[in-house]
């Protein structure tokens, strides 16, 4: 009998040790995690993700075909850019299908002989000068406000001495209708486009404007503007 009881205090001692050690690693467990020493495991992602960007302020949007635009535009009384050429002589062109349906034409296609003299339609700032696989050689003419910007394209060549940031006036020669670019020879023009400019003044951007109602044609609806020869 004693030796069953030495043998029953044995046991009670391991299971009570066993208990106690359990329970102190628990309390110490606890312990660490609410010193914040407890490893964290990190987010591959979140980890690598770049530094929080400032998201820039919207650019100011430029509303197509606004009907003040051709307010203005009428009001400078602009010089049909091609020399002889009237009103009544005029096609409306803009808007034309372009490229089995890729595009848009975004320009007045004014219909003359090869070599007829090309004017600034009104005083500004030459911007550009640029050849390009469609437009072929090119003028980028800024108005005075540097508002809009005047495109003529497909010429066939600059008047002489013509340069970047020159000044020019109204109906002064600047260059000379052809068919560079994708013009066909057969049906030499001058591309003739009026571009709204954006905050950024890009001589390469822009809203387009049907340069048609400014320069004497019928106004497309919701524009009220006079006919006119010139």
């Amino acid at each position: 009998m004693r030796a069953a009881t030495v043998g029953a205090v044995i046991i009670t001692a391991i299971v009570t040790a066993a208990v106690t050690s359990a329970v102190w690693l628990v309390i110490f467990n606890l312990s660490e995690t609410e010193r914040g020493d407890a490893p964290v495991i990190v987010n591959e992602v979140s980890a690598t993700r770049p530094a929080t960007q400032v998201t820039p302020p919207p650019r100011p949007a430029v509303t197509a075909s606004d009907p003040a635009d051709y307010r203005v535009l009428a009001a400078k009384r602009l010089t049909i850019p091609v020399s002889g050429m009237m009103a009544t002589h005029l096609t409306d062109t803009f808007g034309d299908d372009r490229g089995g349906g890729a595009r848009a034409h975004q320009a007045l296609d004014i219909m003359a002989p090869r070599g007829t003299p090309v004017v600034a339609t009104e005083d500004g700032r030459i911007e550009k000068l640029f050849t390009s696989d469609q437009g072929g050689l090119t003028v980028y003419q800024f108005d005075p406000t540097r508002t809009y910007s005047y495109y003529y394209a497909h010429l066939d060549r600059y008047a002489d001495d013509l340069a970047e940031g020159q000044a020019v006036k109204r109906g002064q020669v600047i260059g000379y209708v052809g068919f560079t670019g994708n013009a066909s020879p057969e049906g030499p023009h001058l591309h003739f486009g009026i571009y709204k400019l954006g905050p950024d003044k890009r001589w390469h951007e822009g809203v387009p404007l049907n340069p048609f109602p400014v320069l004497g044609g019928t106004a497309p609806a919701s524009h009220t503007l006079p006919n006119r020869n010139e």
